[in-house]
C-alpha cells in the first residue's frame, strides 16, 4: 500500500520576509531622531512611537493574541485499493477553541504589561524633567577671595589659605558634579524616548508643584497597572488550564472515502487516547493556583511600598527643606563675610571659612532637593502614577 499527503497552498501563508538588523544601519536610523523642545505630555508620546522596549511589548502582545495552534486536514490516496480519504478531527477544532481563548488570555497580559511599561516610561521621564528643574535652578555661592594676595600681604594664615584654597576647589567640584548629573539625567530622559546620545533635546519644565499629590486612598491604588498585571496573569493561568483539561480528551479523525474501483462512498473513522495528559492538567490547575497567591501578593506590596514611599516622601520633603535653609543661612553668613573683607583684611580667615560651608552647605541641599523629586515621583508611582488620563 502506498499512501501519499496532499499539500494545500493555502492564500492565508505567510511567506518568510528577510529582515536583517545591522548595528550601523540601526544607529544611523537613531541618528535621524530629533526632539529638540518638549513639554512633559509631548516627550511621553514621543517614547510611546519610539522607545524599543514599547514597540517591542506592543509585538508581543499582537503575537499573543495570534499564537493559536493550526488544525489539521488530512488527505491520503491508496493506488493499490482505488481509495482516496480525507479527514477532519472535530475534537481538535473544539481543543483548538480553548488555545484561542488561552492565546486571548496571553494577550491581555502581554498589554497589561505594556500598561505598566508605559506607565513606568512616563514616570521616569516624569522624574527626568523634575530633576533637570531641580538642577538648573541651583545657584552656587560666590567663588571663595583668592589666598594668594592675602598671604603676601601677610592677612592669611596658612590654615586660612588652605581653608580658601579648599572652598575654591569643593567650589569648582559642586559645579562639575550639577552637570555632570544634568548629563546623566538628560541621557537618561533621552533613551526613555528612544533618542541617541547626542539628540538636541530642550525640555519645558511643568510648573512646580508637579506631580500633585493628593491624599491618595486604596480606591487609587487599586488602578494600579501592576496590579492588572497580576489579574491578567492569572486569567492566562486559568485559561491555560481550560486548554489541558480539553487536551485530555480523546479526540477522532472522522471523513469520508471514496473507491473508485467500485465507485463507491464510505466513511472511516480513526480514534486517539492522549496517555498521561492528566498530568499536564494537574501541573496547569497548579500554576494557576500559584497565579491566585500572586494576586495577593501584589495587593500586599502595593500597600507596603504606598505606606513606605508616604513614610519616605515625608522624610525627603523635611530634609530638603532644612537643607535649603542651612545652605541660605550659610550663604548670607559668607555673604557678610565677603563684605566684610573689603573693608578689613583680618577677615580673610572667617570668608575662608565661610565660603567652605557655603558650598558644603548648597552640596547637601542639591541633594536633598533632587531626592524629594524622586521620593515624589515615587510616592505618586506607589499609586499608579501617572494614568493616561494624568498627563492631559
Amino acid at each position: 500500500m502506498r499512501s501519499f499527503a496532499f499539500l494545500f497552498l493555502l492564500p492565508a501563508c505567510v511567506a518568510y520576509r528577510a529582515a536583517p538588523v545591522d548595528l550601523q544601519e540601526t544607529m544611523s536610523d537613531l541618528d535621524r531622531r530629533a526632539a529638540p523642545e518638549v513639554d512633559l505630555a509631548a516627550a511621553v508620546g514621543f517614547a510611546h512611537a519610539h522607545n524599543p522596549e514599547l514597540l517591542r511589548l506592543r509585538a508581543e502582545a499582537r503575537a499573543a493574541g495570534l499564537d493559536v495552534p493550526p488544525f489539521g486536514v488530512g488527505a491520503s490516496a491508496d493506488q493499490h485499493d482505488k481509495e482516496v480519504m480525507l479527514g477532519i478531527d472535530p475534537v481538535e477544532l473544539y481543543r483548538r477553541g480553548a488555545a484561542s481563548k488561552a492565546a486571548h488570555a496571553r494577550q491581555v497580559e502581554a498589554l497589561a504589561a505594556l500598561r505598566e511599561e508605559e506607565r513606568e516610561v512616563a514616570a521616569g521621564i516624569a522624574e527626568c524633567f523634575l530633576v533637570e528643574g531641580v538642577l538648573e535652578a541651583r545657584t552656587l555661592p560666590a567663588e571663595a577671595p583668592d589666598p594668594n594676595p592675602f598671604a603676601r600681604a601677610g592677612l592669611a594664615s596658612d590654615a586660612a589659605a588652605a581653608q580658601a584654597t579648599a572652598a575654591r576647589k569643593a567650589r569648582a567640584a559642586e559645579e562639575l558634579a550639577v552637570s555632570a548629573e544634568r548629563v546623566s539625567n538628560l541621557a537618561r530622559l533621552r533613551r526613555l524616548m528612544g533618542l541617541p546620545a547626542d539628540a538636541a533635546l530642550a525640555v519645558s519644565l511643568p510648573p512646580a508643584p508637579f506631580p500633585s499629590l493628593p491624599e491618595w486612598g486604596r480606591e487609587r491604588l487599586l488602578k494600579r497597572p501592576d496590579l492588572a498585571v497580576a489579574l491578567a496573569r492569572y486569567g492566562t493561568a486559568d485559561a491555560e488550564f481550560r486548554e489541558a483539561v480539553r487536551a485530555q480528551y480523546p479526540s477522532i479523525e472522522i471523513g469520508p472515502a471514496f473507491r473508485w474501483n467500485g465507485g463507491g462512498w464510505g466513511g472511516f473513522a480513526e480514534l486517539r487516547v492522549p496517555v498521561g495528559a492528566s498530568r499536564p492538567a494537574r501541573a496547569a490547575e497548579e500554576r494557576r493556583e500559584a497565579a491566585r497567591r500572586s494576586v495577593e501578593a501584589a495587593l500586599l506590596a502595593a500597600e507596603e511600598e504606598a505606606t513606605a514611599r508616604d513614610a519616605e516622601l515625608r522624610a525627603a520633603v523635611a530634609k530638603s527643606g532644612a537643607a535649603a535653609a542651612e545652605a541660605e543661612a550659610m550663604a548670607r553668613e559668607y555673604d557678610v563675610a565677603r563684605a566684610r573683607l573689603e573693608v578689613d583684611g583680618d577677615a580673610f580667615a572667617d570668608a575662608a571659612w565661610r565660603a567652605a560651608t557655603a558650598v558644603a552647605a548648597e552640596a547637601l541641599a542639591r541633594e536633598a532637593a533632587v531626592a524629594e523629586t524622586r521620593a515624589r515621583i515615587a510616592y505618586a508611582g506607589a499609586y499608579g502614577w501617572p494614568l493616561p488620563e494624568d498627563l492631559r
